[in-house]
């Protein structure tokens, strides 16, 4: 199996938007007055405040799932790397700069330019990890037998998506990467062994899990209140546990999304085309929005915890989330056609012909240590 990609996966690359979409909603409804208790929403819009959060919680599994499914049987690619280094600090100084000189924010200097060092963007630092150390974990997924390989995700599946959850808040399976590394695992195996079934109602069973997830988290939230008060504490300490993408339902979720969009077919050219212009933006969306010294800032100015009895939460909430992603996705092709103009001026492209001459050189002498 393991087939050669021919040409490029829209369907793949819609799936990479709709994460950012879900990133963007679990930022919004998780800001830090809804967070903490400040806001007093309506039944019906809580619950489908809950509905809409467990939906989306698979967002950053999405996007290290798909990493697994690419780059199992790839090269390390140290340019592509750098560049997202690169972009992470020249946001996060511009953003700075914006912040502190014209908006007047408060700002936090060293975190600015130094922000995967201090954990600005986990999600950032843990995903450059895992490009770092594909290679060695490449190895081990290709040496493996499809029964070794199905063995040894089940084991990871059972000690980080149940035990970890529900008994080992710390030690043995409690590591940040451990998830990382499991759902890169997981990827590569539906790469390599898992064949496309139509008919097999992904979307579905994505939808029931994200109901019964929904319905957990309600009636746990809401039963301590009236039965137990002095517990409710605790049963919100494991719900933010239970929310996490490597506990058992995120897991389960994650894969049906994957399957079901490995199956669509997008034949319009035209959207193709589109999807492909918009994808290489997506990291900027995040690296934006979410940007320590504006994130609760573009919340506030949104305003939307301010219609949160209303019948139109839901839909307000909705329309600043796209707000908020074309927003950021228009930042981001300025800044690509600033870089595509400066590499028209002669003596910064010979800079940039010549810097990424040594970056392959580096590249292939690194990945020559793994052949």
């Amino acid at each position: 199996m393991n087939k050669k990609i021919s040409k490029r996966e829209t369907n793949i690359d819609l799936l990479r938007i709709l994460a950012m979409l879900m990133v963007i909603t679990l930022h919004s409804i998780n800001n830090p007055e809804i967070s903490a208790g400040n806001v007093s929403f309506s039944m019906y819009n809580t619950i489908l405040i809950r509905f809409l959060d467990s939906l989306s919680l698979t967002a950053n599994g999405i996007f290290i799932i798909i990493s697994g499914y690419y780059m199992i049987d790839k090269k390390m690619n140290l340019k592509k790397i750098l560049s997202l280094w690169g972009r992470v600090l020249f946001y996060s100084i511009l953003i700075y700069i914006v912040s502190e000189f014209v908006l007047g924010i408060k700002t936090t200097t060293y975190e600015s330019f130094f922000p995967l060092l201090t954990g600005q963007y986990w999600f950032i630092s843990a995903y450059i990890v895992l490009c770092f150390l594909s290679p060695v974990l490449n190895i081990l997924a290709n040496k493996l037998s499809q029964k070794q390989y199905k063995y040894f995700i089940v084991f990871m599946i059972v000690t980080l998506g149940i035990i970890k959850v529900f008994f080992e808040k710390s030690g043995t399976f409690s590591g940040t990467l451990l998830p990382v590394f499991m759902l890169y695992f997981i990827g590569g195996y539906i790469r390599k062994y898992i064949e496309i079934k139509e008919k097999q109602y992904y979307f579905t069973k994505y939808i029931l899990l994200a109901c019964i997830f929904t319905l957990i988290f309600i009636i746990l939230a809401i039963l301590p209140r009236i039965i137990i008060p002095k517990a409710y504490g605790s049963i919100v300490n494991f719900l933010a546990d239970f929310r996490q993408h490597d506990n058992l339902i995120m897991i389960a979720m994650t894969i049906f999304v994957l399957l079901k969009f490995r199956t669509i077919k997008i034949k319009s050219q035209t959207i193709n085309q589109i999807i492909t212009f918009i994808v290489p933006s997506v990291f900027s969306v995040y690296l934006i929005h979410y940007n320590i010294n504006i994130r609760w800032y573009i919340w506030n100015l949104l305003g939307i915890n301010y219609y949160a009895n209303t019948w139109y939460f839901i839909p307000y909430l909705l329309c600043t989330i796209i707000l908020v992603f074309i927003s950021c996705l228009a930042i981001d092709l300025l800044r690509r056609g600033g870089y595509a103009l400066l590499k028209k001026v002669p003596i910064i492209n010979k800079g940039i012909t010549k810097l990424n001459e040594k970056i392959n050189y580096l590249n292939n002498k690194i990945n020559s240590i793994f052949d």
